[in-house]
């Protein structure tokens, strides 16, 4: 069934974005310098056939929301991903988590040196696999940092779209296939409708530390 239909390319601005542009009468904000990382997973080539493989034999019944005519799809936080294991994302020793871990850890750790962190610890890790149509709506993670793995990323494939919490200017993440993001869990983002073939990403959540603290 096609339902690109259900999810109209006029390019609206969230309500929940007008509603927060309203400045507050309870605070004031101070802009503090705050970015994304960007970068390539150490030796993608070598391991993305090797996470597929595993991704596919995954018996997952696994999945995120429904469509239905009657949501406003364009207004409303809404989920639709075909396949997914975000239920076992406290579990390494899944097949494909064995195989990313290695390189994932790596890139990770040259990341965060970048960014003055000592050491990072990781607290969830799950794959989403998005079909023709599928979405997953605004919303946040929990822990420091979350990030986005390009597993397999069909070129036209829908860009992780991000709104700052300063001013609400909406970022659009050019990635390519390989690439890996990292950014402030806290900031609203969402994975617009996919208008291409299969996307898989890899999605993650971690802390990190730095001197004593608790």
């Amino acid at each position: 069934m096609n339902i690109r239909p259900l999810f109209p390319t006029l390019i609206q601005i969230p309500q929940w974005v007008k509603e927060s542009k309203v400045k507050s009468p309870y605070m004031k904000k101070i802009r503090v310098d705050d970015c994304i990382c960007h970068g390539e997973l150490v030796d993608h080539i070598i391991v993305k056939d090797r996470i597929l493989e595993e991704i596919e034999k995954d018996y997952c019944t696994e999945e995120s929301g429904k469509s239905d005519p009657n949501v406003n799809y364009t207004q409303l936080v809404c989920d639709r991903v075909s396949k997914l294991d975000w239920t076992k994302n406290k579990d390494l020793t899944r097949p494909w988590v064995k195989i990313f871990f290695p390189n994932f850890d790596i890139t990770i750790k040259n990341f965060i040196k970048g960014l003055g962190y000592e050491s990072y610890m990781l607290d969830a890790i799950w794959y989403q696999q998005y079909l023709e149509g599928d979405t997953h709506g605004w919303h946040t993670h929990g822990r420091t940092y979350t990030g986005v793995y390009y597993l397999e990323f069909p070129e036209k494939s829908s860009r992780t779209e991000l709104y700052s919490p300063f001013n609400f200017k909406k970022h659009t993440i050019k990635a390519k296939e390989g690439d890996l993001i990292i950014f402030p869990s806290h900031w609203i983002h969402r994975g617009p409708c996919n208008p291409s073939k299969r996307k898989t990403i890899v999605s993650f959540n971690f802390e990190v530390h730095h001197g004593s603290g608790y």
